[in-house]
């Protein structure tokens, strides 16, 4: 107890101990997402539970016994493993002072207490914490990436399906119908594009990602200087070299063969690096020589559907060697299941 809680009366002491309380089961319907606006969440701060009469004091002191205490260790028990009630208040209060609450998993459970492990179903450790008035949710690129590719998908085959009625119909007989046709024929270009850029920004994002989190979790003395330069500055470091190094590194392995890495690399990658570095110039002999024009040009239906397909195939890959199972990442299952019921293989 501090000197200041040392000098309050019994009554004051009472309100305190319901104001936190209140503050607890704030926190923990916040992070159920049982809130509509903020004034409600802030109302425990914003209340004098001093100045409250003593009937409603009392009763509401009779509540923190008989009920909220058991609400409150319920909800926190099920959740974290060390959350303790002095650190409860205090993430009660740095969320009432921004409105919501974004940080980096390892700097919340050094502050506040662990999540715990089935709470996180798999994210991974270099995930974000937000608490909104959505609820408590754990943000990290590879699933909103991954999403940004099932949508592209989704909004492709549905503009795709809205041309069919067009495809039957004579070449004269629909050119005065271009208004109609041509914006679903942009959105199926538009989402092509995107297909295969995000697929990239996925595949990037899921070897940072393995990256940070084994340089976090490990002893990098005994890997060489080269190893350890090479997992540690991802800015420079090549896709290539990411996916034909890191696989081996982090499941500790001299040398490793992922099924659709080649594929990955020599066929799709020309296709993303004439959309990023578009030019009427030709690729470097040293990586094929290839006219970037043309392959922008190229990039249709079939290959976005390879680029997903392939990002697919090598994702889970490298996931079930350094997991040691056969199962797949959790945010790449909507993908996966999306390409199955679309009749393509990506196993």
């Amino acid at each position: 107890m501090t000197p200041a809680h040392s000098k309050l009366t019994g009554r004051d002491k009472e309100a305190l101990a319901i104001q936190n309380a209140d503050k607890a089961v704030a926190l923990g319907r916040l992070m159920l997402g049982e809130f509509d606006c903020w004034e409600d969440y802030l109302k425990p701060a914003t209340t004098d539970y001093f100045c409250l009469p003593r009937r409603q004091l009392k009763a509401g002191n009779a509540d923190v016994r008989k009920r909220l205490h058991k609400e409150i260790d319920a909800f926190y028990s099920r959740n974290f493993v060390d959350l303790r009630n002095d650190k409860i208040i205090a993430l009660y209060e740095e969320i009432v002072s921004a409105r919501g609450l974004e940080v980096p998993l390892a700097k919340f459970e050094e502050k506040y207490g662990k999540v715990k492990r089935e709470v996180l179903e798999g994210n991974p450790a270099h995930s974000t914490v937000s608490v909104t008035l959505w609820g408590l949710k754990f943000l990290f690129p590879e699933d909103l990436l991954s999403k940004d590719i099932l949508s592209a998908l989704v909004l492709m085959s549905e503009s795709k399906g809205r041309l069919t009625t067009y495809e039957s119909e004579q070449h004269h007989s629909i050119k005065n119908k271009t208004d109609e046709f041509l914006p679903y024929i942009r959105r199926v270009e538009f989402a092509q594009r995107a297909i295969v850029l995000s697929c990239f920004n996925l595949m990037e994002a899921y070897l940072n990602g393995l990256a940070w989190d084994y340089c976090q979790s490990n002893d990098l003395a005994s890997l060489s200087h080269r190893k350890v330069k090479l997992l540690t500055d991802t800015s420079t470091a090549s896709i290539r070299d990411k996916l034909t190094k890191y696989p081996a590194i982090i499941a500790g392995r001299e040398d490793v063969a992922i099924d659709g890495v080649s594929d990955f690399l020599d066929i799709i990658k020309p296709f993303r690096d004439s959309l990023v570095h578009p030019s009427p110039f030709s690729a470097p002999e040293k990586f094929g020589g290839y006219q970037k024009l043309r392959k922008l040009y190229e990039l249709d239906y079939h290959v976005s559907i390879m680029a997903a397909a392939s990002t697919v195939l090598v994702i889970k890959g490298i996931f079930q060697l350094i997991e040691g199972s056969d199962e797949s990442p959790k945010w790449l299952n909507e993908i996966e299941e999306w390409l199955s019921a679309h009749g393509v293989e990506s196993s």
